[in-house]
């Protein structure tokens, strides 16, 4: 019962159309991809007292909805033995795009952030004068 990192980039082990085996990461995936599903719920709840910050995360998160549903059915897919569906590769392919697109994401909410912040400071500055 242990993982064998050796195997990770083998096209053989990638591309098996039905793996067998303990998927001892399934569960921890299903986690991370229902997190990634309700993480617009999540940030909102975060933001409710900044409407800078609800603003800026504003339709950012329909790919994190697609991605977490593709993500789900792909790792139940593996849980069952699906031929073809569950290959490892897609599964991985998958994960790897899902934090892509979080890092992206965040970085890019931070950036119109930060832009709305600096906008408000020089009304203020300007309201002053």
């Amino acid at each position: 019962m242990y993982i064998d990192f050796s195997q990770l980039l083998s096209a053989d082990y990638l591309f098996d159309k039905n793996p067998g085996g303990d998927f001892l990461l399934g569960f921890p995936l299903l986690i991370f991809f229902f997190l990634v599903l309700f993480s617009k719920s999540f940030l909102k709840v975060k933001a409710s007292s900044d409407k800078y910050f609800k603003k800026s995360i504003k339709k950012k998160f329909g790919r994190f909805v697609a991605l977490g549903i593709v993500g789900l059915v792909l790792t139940a897919a593996r849980f069952s033995a699906v031929p073809v569906i569950s290959m490892r590769f897609v599964l991985y392919l998958v994960f790897i795009l899902t934090l892509l697109t979080l890092f992206y994401t965040c970085f890019q909410i931070r950036k119109e952030y930060k832009k709305r912040l600096s906008s408000v400071e020089r009304e203020k500055i300007k309201r002053e004068l």
